[in-house]
């Protein structure tokens, strides 16, 4: 038996319904619905694809159109980097004076010797570093006296008896500070000591001479050095330094004219400007060139200690140029190897020394030896030693300027001692050797008996001194200058 179903109707009556017929329309509502359903989806998702269109087409407008890159093709062997730029050169270099260089100072006045007293003095040389100058001549340098030694025993004991009763010193004197060219003032550290000193330069040899021909060489010595002194800058101070060797006791000076040895204890290093035309160094191969060197003595020599075959070294105080003078053969601080080949001592009765030497090697800046053959030419003679350098370079003290003409002028004083009408001005001027003390009493007792006493006392200092005593070797300290002659050999 079928069941029935009651539905309401749109009248509000129900109305029976067979089961097939209620789910044929339960199907058709459901279609509708999912039409529904789907025509929203359909409208929504139709907006939003027209807003994302429409901003899209917004944005295009807004920015340019992006260009098309292509992606870079990746090598097998990459390529080297290229190399950075240099960095810019500065036209200013540092320049460094070594340890131990010295500087030739001279001072230009007088100055009382005491300890603490400031002194200024001038370079006398150009200072080389590497090819160039540094410092050159006449740079001031200041200092003070930072103490005093006392002269050699033996110098004086001579002293005393020629009537100087005053305790001589040496000055030792310590710079402090130099003033560079342009007006800059550096700081430095030097210790010096006096380094007077003439240059003695070539002589030809000359024949043995007679005694007459000796004594007529030495009187003009002694006329040319008059006319030195005459000629001179600082003759008030050689005046006022005759004077004071006549006195009993004086005061002690630094002379103007006195020359130093300063001694650097610090490295000094300076900017200087680049040249715009560096000079190039061009050593040697094989031949040194012949022309003229300027070195110092590294190696202190004396015809009393050295013998034969002693080494000797020296190094370049300059750059040795070719004859164009653009290209350094070589530079500043180069080292001469050489060996001395005669060695003679002075003796008894005033033989004098004799030392001569050779430079036989250059050591090049890259440590190799180069074969040269140098002779000295001119040198810096010791004060009082009176050496001269013959032709073949080597070098001899010579007799004192008054080994002859003092004794003989002073024996003839001392023969006319003993007259017994002199006078007060022939007693004063007969009574020499002992300072205004012996010109003093003479004059004042006017006895032929002291006035004779006193000039045979100056007659036998004279001959003592001049020819009994040792004569003087040929010494060469530390740093002194020279001038080498090279030749082809």
């Amino acid at each position: 038996m079928r069941k029935r179903y009651h539905s309401p109707t749109a009248g509000g009556t129900d109305a029976t319904v067979h089961p097939k017929d209620f789910g044929a329309a339960e199907k058709v509502m459901m279609r509708k619905r999912r039409f529904f359903f789907n025509s929203r989806i359909f409208i929504t998702a139709s907006l939003l694809t027209i807003s994302l269109l429409a901003a899209r087409a917004a944005g295009a407008q807004a920015r340019p159109e992006p260009t098309l890159r292509k992606r870079p093709v990746t090598p097998l062997h990459p390529a080297p980097k290229a190399p950075a730029p240099p960095p810019p050169v500065s036209p200013y270099e540092t320049v460094t004076l070594a340890r131990g260089i010295p500087l030739r100072v001279q001072l230009n006045k007088r100055y009382h010797m005491r300890k603490g007293q400031p002194v200024t003095g001038v370079l006398i040389n150009d200072v080389y570093s590497g090819n160039y100058v540094v410092l050159p001549k006449n740079t001031q340098i200041v200092g003070k006296i930072s103490g005093m030694q006392p002269v050699h025993s033996r110098d004086h004991f001579w002293n005393l008896l020629d009537a100087d009763f005053t305790p001589m010193n040496t000055p030792a004197l310590q710079f402090t500070s130099v003033r560079l060219p342009d007006g800059e003032v550096r700081t430095l550290t030097a210790s010096a000591t006096e380094r007077t000193a003439p240059v003695v330069n070539m002589t030809a040899t000359k024949h043995k001479q007679g005694l007459m021909a000796k004594a007529k060489a030495q009187l003009h010595q002694k006329i040319d050095s008059l006319k030195g002194i005459v000629h001179n800058q600082h003759k008030s101070d050689t005046a006022l330094q005759m004077l004071y060797g006549q006195l009993p006791y004086h005061p002690q000076e630094i002379w103007a004219g006195t020359q130093f040895d300063a001694v650097l204890e610090q490295p000094l290093q300076f900017q200087e400007k680049r040249p715009l035309k560096p000079l190039l160094l061009t050593p040697p191969k094989g031949h040194l060139a012949p022309g003229e060197l300027e070195a110092r003595l590294v190696t202190p020599l004396s015809s009393a200690t050295n013998k034969v075959g002693n080494p000797v070294e020296a190094v370049l105080t300059q750059p040795y140029l070719d004859a164009s003078k653009q290209h350094v053969i070589l530079p500043t601080g180069t080292e001469l190897q050489g060996v001395v080949t005669q060695a003679k001592p002075a003796r008894k009765l005033g033989h004098n020394g004799v030392l001569r030497f050779t430079f036989r090697n250059v050591k090049l800046p890259d440590g190799s030896l180069e074969k040269m053959h140098g002779q000295m030419t001119a040198v810096e003679g010791r004060k009082g030693q009176n050496v001269t350098v013959d032709s073949e370079g080597g070098a001899k003290a010579n007799a004192d300027q008054g080994k002859f003409l003092a004794p003989i002028a002073l024996g003839a004083m001392a023969g006319n001692s003993l007259d017994s009408n002199q006078g007060n001005g022939h007693a004063g001027f007969a009574s020499n050797g002992f300072g205004l003390v012996a010109r003093g009493l003479s004059m004042a007792f006017v006895t032929p008996a002291m006035t004779a006493g006193f000039a045979y006392f100056a007659l036998g200092k004279s001959i003592t001194r001049r020819w009994l005593e040792p004569g003087h070797n040929v010494v060469f300290a530390k740093n002194t200058r020279m001038q080498l002659a090279v030749a082809d050999r």
